[in-house]
């Protein structure tokens, strides 16, 4: 149901007050004319008025329920754009929040692993430490070369890996070029593919 609109109002108002009014001349003219002659005279008019009070009454009712469809339509677009753009960050903040349970996760069994990493190398060491003191010097000193390469070894594994909080292309280079199709390097830089078997 369409709601009431003013000018719509009016302009129906104006339509029936003109149709009244005609109409009323109308039947005024005819009780003073001979019906005999000009009958068809009278019916004609009366016709006429009525076909143009019809077609002035459609083009109101025409052009009320276009506004009406065009406000619908607006509101709709309105309606539209407001849920996609809720939907939009929705999905950024769950795209986020997931994120940060991920980087939360990785670093709490980072800093796990590296707990039980530091501890076994110190039970390691001073295992080492204890045996070169007590006269097994070379147990001793292969277990505290062993501890010393085994840190040695993790602390540049870390340096090469980026940082968890850095961007990905922070440490790391970009893949825009075309990879290389699979084959086997030879000597002299040549690029073989591999067999295919027959």
């Amino acid at each position: 149901m369409t709601p009431f609109r003013l000018p719509a109002f009016i302009k129906f108002l104006v339509g029936a007050l003109l149709l009244q009014g005609t109409t009323a001349l109308l039947v005024m003219t005819a009780q003073d004319t001979d019906l005999q002659k000009s009958g068809w005279l009278v019916v004609a008019l009366g016709l006429l008025i009525g076909v143009i009070a019809a077609l002035w009454f459609s083009a109101i009712a025409s052009h009320a329920s276009q506004h009406s469809l065009v406000r619908a339509s607006e509101k709709f677009n309105r309606q539209r754009d407001r849920i996609r753009r809720q939907a939009e960050k929705e999905k950024t903040r769950e795209i986020r929040d997931s994120h940060r349970l991920v980087l939360r996760e990785s670093k709490r069994s980072q800093n796990r692993a590296t707990l039980k990493l530091g501890a076994a190398l110190g039970a390691l060491a001073g295992l080492g430490a204890l045996l070169f003191f007590t006269q097994f010097m070379t147990l001793g000193l292969l277990a505290v070369s062993v501890t010393g390469g085994a840190l040695l070894g993790y602390s540049y594994k870390a340096h090469q890996t980026p940082a968890i909080d850095a961007p990905a292309d922070a440490n790391t280079g970009s893949l825009t070029a075309k990879p290389v199709e699979q084959g086997r390097v030879l000597t002299g830089e040549k690029l073989v593919s591999p067999e295919k078997p027959e």
